[in-house]
């Protein structure tokens, strides 16, 4: 398997795996997600390449899961800096998952936000996505934050 920033020509892999991990969240949250068969649309993709913020997975020229990030730093006077790698979406294709391609995602990721100085790595996860948060506490991710929600009927 390799990592790398993939090309246009990846562009249908990469929605299909997207459309699997939003085909959950639809699932979890009818009342935030629509179904839908573009989940990235093809400008954005373009423009995750241009920024150089996706990397897929490859084994030959399957692409078996993708992370989108970006990177932002925060200051000021009251906390300290930081150059924070945000992931915004990481998926493993379904055919493929419990094989190690999501820790081998995180951990080049981890390689990358080193390389670009960064003091951390951020993500969300869906509280119904147990595998996802397995992935993340085994790889020594810690829950800082809980987010609250009500629906107002």
């Amino acid at each position: 398997m390799k990592i790398e920033i993939p090309s246009i020509n990846d562009y249908e892999q990469v929605n299909s795996l997207a459309c699997q991990v939003h085909e959950l969240h639809v699932n979890w949250r009818p009342d935030l997600f629509f179904p839908t068969k573009e989940v990235i649309p093809k400008e954005r993709f373009e423009g995750l390449i241009e920024e150089k913020n996706i990397f897929v997975a490859k084994i030959e020229t399957k692409i078996v899961g993708y992370v989108t990030f970006s990177i932002v730093e925060k200051a000021n006077s009251i906390m300290r800096f930081r150059k924070q790698l945000s992931i915004d979406a990481m998926c493993v294709d379904k055919n493929y998952r419990g094989k190690g391609i999501g820790t081998s995602l995180l951990e080049f990721i981890e390689e990358y936000a080193k390389e670009e100085n960064c003091t951390d790595i951020y993500l969300t996860v869906n509280e119904e996505n147990r595998n996802a948060i397995k992935t993340y506490e085994k790889f020594g991710m810690k829950v800082k934050n809980i987010a609250y929600s009500k629906e107002i009927k």
